[in-house]
């Protein structure tokens, strides 16, 4: 594996070799008493990349990128049917984690068009993680998508995910969330997935709802009762929150991690990366 001058430089390094535009994406995750900033999420459309050598080139930064192997045998198997893939990174005090995601929206159009069951849930994405510095730390993430939901169908659905007296305040603000963005947009206008992962407790949401047309400082009164849930000192958010209260809100993810604690994730301010790196706002789908 590559060894980058700093955590998370590799995946930037190595998609600024391909010398093709990208969507960026940068999250902030709040989980136990910590709030992570060090996030983002950087997505490539494989038809970009010239097809004489456009699974060769992925495959290749997933290497470079340690991989495990089982990962990558499935990595591999499954790429053909996807649409984009998905680069993402994740950082605290002691160790960081590399993401890989397919998505797989062509698929679901191809098997799902003018059939009665067009709005049965479907496997949007797949999302490989791993610890770079012990890959022995991985999990596989299955991201379900639900084309047709209600918002109220929605809210249930945290219900469902938050259970219990401790988790009442996450499912609060998630609800509270839902509450605001349905007067902005309609449900057709949000993409809502359901994600789960294999040998492990790990339940939760994500919601995509960059089209209600929001700004992170529109949704100022849930993020502090949010730091102030997760005990976050409020000049610790504050210095990443101000140079930020402008950019686009883009979606929501929470839940019950790994180790049964609930967690809550903010998505925002995604561009489009040119070849000059100018920056430009592109319509997302894709998860966390």
């Amino acid at each position: 594996m590559k060894k980058p001058d700093q955590p998370g430089q590799l995946i930037l390094e190595l998609i600024d070799d391909l010398d093709i535009n990208y969507a960026f994406e940068r999250s902030f995750k709040f989980s136990g008493n910590a709030l992570l900033g060090n996030r983002f999420l950087l997505t490539i459309t494989k038809t970009r990349i010239p097809e004489a050598k456009r699974h060769r080139e992925i495959i290749g930064i997933c290497r470079q990128m340690g991989m495990p192997d089982d990962f990558l045998e499935a990595f591999r198997k499954n790429l053909p049917e996807a649409d984009t893939v998905d680069f993402g990174f994740e950082a605290n005090k002691r160790d960081c984690v590399y993401k890989v995601y397919l998505d797989f929206l062509s698929k679901w159009k191809k098997e799902a068009a003018g059939t009665p069951r067009e709005d049965d849930p479907f496997v949007m994405f797949f999302g490989y993680k791993w610890d770079p510095c012990d890959p022995g730390k991985r999990a596989l993430t299955r991201y379900v998508w639900y084309p047709s939901v209600s918002f109220e169908r929605i809210k249930e659905n945290f219900s469902e995910i938050f259970q219990g007296q401790k988790h009442l305040e996450p499912f609060q603000i998630a609800k509270d969330f839902m509450d605001i963005v349905s007067k902005k947009t309609t449900p057709e206008n949000v993409y809502y997935l359901d994600v789960t992962e294999e040998n492990n407790p790990r339940r939760s949401f994500d919601i995509n709802t960059y089209k209600a047309g929001l700004q992170l400082k529109q949704l100022y009164p849930l993020l502090a009762r949010t730091f102030s849930h997760y005990s976050i000192p409020a000049e610790t958010f504050h210095a990443l929150y101000n140079p930020i209260r402008t950019k686009a809100f883009g979606h929501l993810s929470g839940g019950i991690g790994r180790g049964g604690k609930d967690f809550l994730t903010v998505y925002y301010g995604l561009e489009e990366i040119g070849k000059t790196h100018e920056a430009k706002h592109l319509r997302p789908i894709n998860p966390s």
